[in-house]
């Protein structure tokens, strides 16, 4: 009897820190504060209860050689290296953290391994709200009717404040072929940008986009970014994630919106 009321209490417990998750999903990612710590123990005993964890190992087996059967002479399909990186996921509204993930943008799918570690593994896409890799953090975003090049997918968050700023990096592989070295195929990498500012989705493509979304506020924009030299086609993200930022300092509390 008793041991059936102590599972009944471990069953209830985990079923309210679960549902905590949900709540704070996006803020446990920056907090450091000393109830945040206390939170991510009592999560970790939590994991550490339910070891090896169903929930997460329950997707299928990744075919390399099915996507690819070719030669890839150059390069990879992966965001940053065709190693595993130890990473933390957001799945199906639970947190795992110290998870090995590697992150395959051209078919955009993240991979981790088994529980026995005997092959690799596809997560569900769609039950991903969020995982970081390499010291970046991919949102799930869901297509924008209103933006026509904002897909549903994983976009990296360079900057997340009022306004927030996103980009999506993307491979697609390419052919080469000359007499001397013959048939060469290798991936090419593009990116691109996006800004949310009240709720909706703005693709970033050139300065004159970048203006329209600034509103009211593009006149100071522009001076910001003439007085510090910044340059689009030399430095984009480094120049987006300065001028958001710029652009949100200088909101304040204002809620102008964007200008159409």
């Amino acid at each position: 009897m008793r041991r059936w009321i102590t599972v009944l209490k471990i069953f209830l417990w985990a079923a309210f820190l679960i549902s905590s998750y949900e709540a704070c999903a996006q803020n446990i990612i920056a907090d450091s504060s000393p109830a945040s710590y206390s939170f991510r123990r009592a999560v970790d005993l939590y994991h550490r209860f339910l070891s090896p964890e169903r929930g997460l190992y329950n997707g299928s087996e990744y075919a390399y050689n099915a996507y690819y059967p070719f030669t890839i002479n150059e390069g990879h399909p992966f965001f940053q290296s065709k190693g595993f990186d130890t990473g933390s996921v957001f799945y199906d509204g639970v947190l795992y953290e110290n998870v090995p993930l590697l992150f395959d943008i051209v078919k955009t799918e993240l991979l981790t391994h088994d529980p026995t570690n005997n092959y690799i593994m596809r997560l569900n896409g769609e039950r991903v709200e969020w995982f970081t890799i390499w010291g970046h953090t991919f949102i799930r975003l869901s297509a924008d009717p209103a933006t026509s090049s904002l897909h549903t997918g994983f976009y990296d968050l360079l900057y997340n404040g009022k306004t927030a700023l996103y980009k999506r990096v993307s491979k697609i592989f390419k052919e080469n072929s000359s007499s001397f070295q013959g048939l060469k195929i290798y991936p090419v990498e593009s990116n691109e940008y996006f800004i949310r500012s009240d709720d909706r989705y703005y693709a970033v493509k050139n300065k004159t986009s970048l203006l329209l979304i600034m509103g009211k506020k593009k006149k100071a924009v522009a001076q910001f970014m003439k007085k510090n030299k910044l340059k689009l086609r030399s430095a984009r993200e480094y120049a987006l994630i300065k001028i958001v930022s710029y652009y949100d300092a200088i909101n304040n509390n204002n809620t102008e919106g964007v200008n159409r």
